[in-house]
């Protein structure tokens, strides 16, 4: 058994996912996976047409199955991924309250004004655009920072990933170094934890989430939470690249990687 816990990962409970959370499951174990976290879409911003409150209820159900049949071969928490929380801060907090989670990913997928952001091309786009759409989301994901309900904040730098790591164009993020460094002390005022996301490690993109200059920087400020996550959407990218990742969460200064039960962080060794 691998010391690796995979903290984000979609069934076919998200509108964009692949697999059962059995299948999931199944193939954790077959990959020698210590544990996994569910977490399934919920965003607020398009919470009901896109029936999320069912959704929701399937994908914790099928967790909390898994877990009696699964037993002590995998480590199974039920996770949400809630994204665009202070687009409706109160159905946001309806949502968390319909079910028992284990951990809350805190997301920003859309800004006012912009649409979800693998959905833009950005090839051909003047750079001004560029930074206006990143300055959007930044400034979203400070207020989200401050203000919502979560345990871990998911792939900070979100954007990136298609503006650089898809579409090919370069973005200085030293010209939100304050905003970020803002971002950062929030979550260590809070006690909240930052997700390092490679999904760009299995995507093609070769890209983290942040990057790991962001975590060197976290540290530096006293974060101590740091949970990794596949992003997985298919069963077969479920854990890889998250040993690449606690490499450099070493190289960054930490020493531990944190997963959550009942909304509390438990803290693994990074060996």
């Amino acid at each position: 058994m691998l010391n690796i816990f995979d903290s984000h990962s979609h069934s076919d409970n998200s509108p964009d996912g692949h697999h059962s959370v059995t299948y999931l499951c199944e193939q954790a174990v077959e990959k020698g996976l210590m544990g996994l976290c569910i977490t399934d879409h919920c965003d607020i911003d398009i919470y009901k047409r896109d029936n999320f409150e069912l959704r929701m209820i399937n994908s914790n159900f099928e967790v909390r199955k898994a877990q009696l049949f699964f037993g002590d071969r995998l480590m199974l928490t039920a996770g949400i991924e809630l994204g665009q929380p202070l687009f409706d801060p109160a159905l946001a907090e309806r949502a968390l309250g319909l079910l028992n989670y284990d951990f809350v990913l805190g997301s920003v997928h859309v800004t006012r004004g912009w649409p979800d952001y693998y959905e833009v091309s950005y090839k051909g786009r003047p750079i001004e655009e560029v930074n206006a759409a990143m300055d959007a989301y930044f400034g979203e994901v400070l207020e989200t920072a401050k203000k919502a309900d979560f345990d871990s904040l998911a792939h900070l730098t979100y954007p990136i990933r298609y503006i650089s790591g898809r579409d090919g164009i370069e973005v200085d993020l030293r010209r939100w170094d304050d905003l970020i460094d803002e971002i950062l002390r929030t979550l260590i005022a809070r006690g909240k934890g930052l997700e390092l996301n490679v999904a760009g490690l299995h995507n093609g993109w070769g890209q983290l989430c942040p990057p790991k200059e962001i975590f060197a920087r976290y540290r530096e400020l006293g974060g101590e939470i740091v949970t990794l996550g596949s992003d997985s959407h298919l069963a077969q990218d479920l854990g890889v690249g998250i040993a690449e990742g606690m490499e450099v969460l070493q190289s960054c200064g930490f020493q531990y990687f944190a997963f959550y039960k009942k909304r509390q962080a438990r803290m693994l060794g990074i060996r």
